[in-house]
């Protein structure tokens, strides 16, 4: 949903506005163009084997910091070169109708005078149910003793990424060429893809690998997207009310050894960026759909607007008993003296607009100052930290991410500092569950291993689950032996979690071309290091012939794990039990409904005020029949449907 803001100026004013800017940026992207010839940052190149299970993993491991554009090409055959069931990347979309019962199940059944489907293509690997259903066996007559074999298209069949098959939110629908494209976030490891192929004999009562007789291979290629999406798009409208411009939150991204996450956004100093804006139709003369897409420049650029936000920062910082010692046997500086030197450093550097908490954790955790602004207040409670116990980091980090999670501001990350491994209630396991409790947008946590005894497992363990930390959750992890070390970090966090900001380029978006035109995509284009590096996001719009107002009812970006929808229903299809994670921008009022097929009510879940934040619920509906049913969740006035399939 669109959050909307004012723009005074009408369409036909920015018109003529627009005209010289695009001149000259233009002329600036068209002389670098003439230089630096289209190229793509290709990774690497893999070839994925239909004939083998085998895992190919790429040669490099993946940045966390980094968006990685995946294409994945090719079909192959499940079932060898006659009698062929054929998949791509995206599922199966052909079945052979003299394929042997034997080794596929039937697509459809004949009993007597009926036909009963069983499957529809295109199947993709995503579908979690097994075919022939248990209700299918138990109500067609006569299938159970004609079928010989069982898929499951999710546990068994087709192309695999890290060991999941391609979600159909990301990749969108089956396409005829087989070709998909999408982008996915760093996980720090090696990328890993497979193609599966088992069958379940019914007659043997045994899985079976089908490998051997599969024909034909897919192609994988790997690039790294300099251009980045930070945030999805947000409308700009006229006095009017008509939806004139997107702005859109992106960064270009370039390699920089001097900050934390290796990497600088060098949009601020561009002057040859261009936008390429493809509208989905316009109508001729003679009624007929042509293309009507533009290169444009944006109104502007501004990389200063992200800041006015400033940033939310949970502090958590180690004050055990341990912490009297010297740092490291080349530092003799006492390890609580140093760090209060350095985070007091650090929460002078904080903006106006950034607010932090302090967190500290011996015996046990205690929230040494609650959110807040004043610098006064957040030096006070590092100043009062007396060393003392043991060390309860694992309940002190997940009393952060309890507290960060509530705050409003979508900046927001951890800074811990700790000097030995955990010791206390509760495990390591505990922090993970938490971390993994919010996987649309996991909070970064920056680990600072203090003077960690390099000889002792305990410390040995505490940086292995510091390093585990920051991975889970594309952080970062810094081993320091000195107090000039120490400064230096909190330096470069500075950096990271301060300075280190997207921009916002506006957009300029048409007037509605027609009721064909309800998909649109924005490129966008900047010459860095000799290559024309590009990026894309698409968006949806409400169009049709009698009202050719542009009312954006979604806007979505093309990768991973930054673009998650308001909500999300997991599993579907399911057997009635599902769960339900949503989120709350702001404080207001929250329902959801869950209706029949036929629009009957058969039951409310929840009709009450909740806080902003992340949520999830659990759905029971083990006692409603197999079917399809819609889950509405209203937000403060704004609707999201959810369809559920129930299967039995």
């Amino acid at each position: 949903m669109l959050n909307t803001t004012q723009y005074s100026n009408e369409r036909a004013i920015m018109k003529r506005n627009h005209i010289l800017s695009i001149v000259f940026c233009m002329l600036g992207f068209l002389q670098t163009y003439v230089t630096a010839q289209p190229g793509k940052a290709v990774k690497e190149v893999l070839t994925i084997k239909a004939n083998s299970p085998a895992i190919v993993k790429t040669t490099f491991n993946s940045d966390p910091g980094s968006l990685y554009t995946i294409t994945v090409t090719g079909s192959f055959s499940f079932t060898g070169n006659t009698s062929k069931v054929m998949g791509d990347a995206w599922g199966i979309y052909s079945v052979s109708s003299n394929v042997s019962h034997s080794v596929w199940p039937f697509m459809t059944f004949v009993n007597g005078n009926i036909t009963y489907p069983i499957y529809a293509l295109q199947l993709p690997y995503s579908d979690t149910n097994d075919y022939p259903t248990i209700q299918q066996m138990n109500t067609i007559p006569n299938l159970r003793k004609n079928v010989r074999t069982r898929i499951n298209p999710f546990k068994y069949l087709g192309f695999r990424l890290d060991g999941q098959p391609l979600n159909p939110r990301y990749a969108g629908s089956y396409e005829t060429n087989h070709t998909y494209t999408f982008q996915i976030q760093g996980t720090g490891n090696p990328l890993r893809f497979n193609i599966l192929d088992s069958i379940e004999s019914l007659t043997l009562e045994r899985l079976i690998p089908g490998y051997s007789d599969n024909v034909d291979e897919l192609t994988v290629t790997i690039e790294e997207s300099v251009i980045q999406f930070c945030e999805k798009p947000i409308g700009v409208y006229n006095s009017g009310g008509e939806l004139i411009a997107l702005d859109i939150t992106v960064g270009v991204f370039v390699k920089d050894s001097n900050a934390v996450s290796g990497r600088k956004n060098i949009l601020d100093s561009a002057n040859d960026l261009a936008i390429f804006h493809k509208v989905g139709c316009k109508l001729d003369s003679n009624n007929s759909i042509v293309d009507s897409s533009f290169f444009l420049c944006p109104d502007y650029i501004s990389c200063d607007q992200k800041k006015e936000k400033g940033v939310a920062l949970a502090m958590v910082l180690d004050r055990s008993g341990s912490m009297n010692d010297y740092i490291s046997p080349t530092d003799s500086r006492v390890r609580i003296e140093a760090a209060r030197t350095a985070s007091t450093q650090f929460v002078d550097r904080l903006g106006p607009k950034d607010e932090a908490m302090i967190i500290s954790f011996s015996d046990s955790s205690t929230v040494d100052q609650t959110w807040t602004n004043n610098k006064f207040f957040l030096r006070g409670a590092i100043d009062r930290l007396n060393p003392s116990g043991f060390t309860a980091m694992n309940e002190a980090v997940i009393r952060a991410i309890d507290s960060i999670r509530k705050h409003p501001n979508p900046n927001r990350a951890i800074i811990l500092l700790s000097d030995g491994g955990n010791n206390r209630y509760p495990n390591f396991d505990a922090v993970v569950n938490k971390i993994k409790e919010d996987t649309i947008n996991p909070l970064p946590i920056y680990s600072i291993a203090f003077g960690l005894n390099k000889l002792d497992p305990l410390d040995q363990q505490g940086l292995s689950d510091l390093k585990e930390l920051a991975r889970l959750t594309r952080g970062k992890t810094f081993e320091v032996y000195s107090s000039a070390s120490l400064d230096s970090v909190y330096e470069q966090l500075t950096r990271e979690v301060i300075n280190d900001r997207c921009c916002v380029i506006r957009v300029p978006v048409p007037p509605c071309k027609g009721a064909c035109d309800t998909m649109r995509t924005i490129k966008v284009f900047m010459p860095v290091n000799g290559n024309v590096e590009i990026n894309t996001i698409t968006y949806r719009t409400k169009c049709d012939s009698v009202n050719t107002s542009v009312e954006e009812t979604n806007v979505f970006i093309n990768y991973d794990d930054l673009d998650s929808p308001v909500s999300e229903l997991m599993p579907n299809p399911s057997n009635g039990h599902a769960v339900l994670a949503y989120e709350v921008g702001s404080y207001g009022n929250v329902s959801i409904e869950i209706y029949a097929q036929d629009g009957t009510l058969i039951r409310t879940i929840l009709n009450a005020p909740q806080d902003q934040g992340r949520y999830k619920i659990a759905l029971d509906l083990s006692g409603e029949s197999q079917g399809y049913y819609s889950v509405v969740t209203k937000i403060d006035g704004m609707t999201i449907m959810r369809p559920m399939i129930i299967t039995k």
